[in-house]
Formats: structure tokens, sequence, C-alpha cells
């Protein structure tokens, strides 16, 4: 049995629409993937600066920028 021209078109055009699907559901997954590896630097880095800081729970968020503004320009 041969497929009409038609129906090749329009298999065609399904196949685009599955891998347009396909690459949304990458992009997606890519940009989930990203935003977990930041969410987790962020966590790590401020749990580090949180531990060279004496009493750094207790500062509120103004305070605590100040200490690492004024430690980081220091030693400038």
């Amino acid at each position: 049995m041969t497929k009409t021209i038609d129906e090749k078109i329009t298999e065609a055009q399904t196949k685009i629409m599955q891998y347009k699907n396909r690459e949304k559901q990458l992009l997606q997954k890519q940009k989930t993937a990203l935003r977990k590896e930041r969410t987790r630097r962020l966590i790590e880095r401020g749990a580090i600066a949180e531990s060279l800081i004496d009493n750094a729970e207790s500062l509120t968020n103004e305070q605590f920028k100040a200490v690492l503004e004024s430690a980081l320009t220091r030693g400038s």
C-alpha cells in the first residue's frame, strides 16, 4: 500500500510537532537543572560565609552584608 503525498505530509507534520514538544521538554529540564545547581551553590557559599563570621545567625541581613563588605574591602 503506497501512501499518498497528503498522508506523508500529515505524517511529517506530526513528527515535527513531536520533536518540537520533545525540545520544549528538554529545554525545561535543562532550565530546572541549572536553577537547582545555582540554588545549591548559593546555599553552600552562604553556609561557608556564615561559618566564618562569629555570631552570624544573630545578625540581620544588612549587618551580615556589612560584615562581608568590610572584610572584602579591607583586603583591597
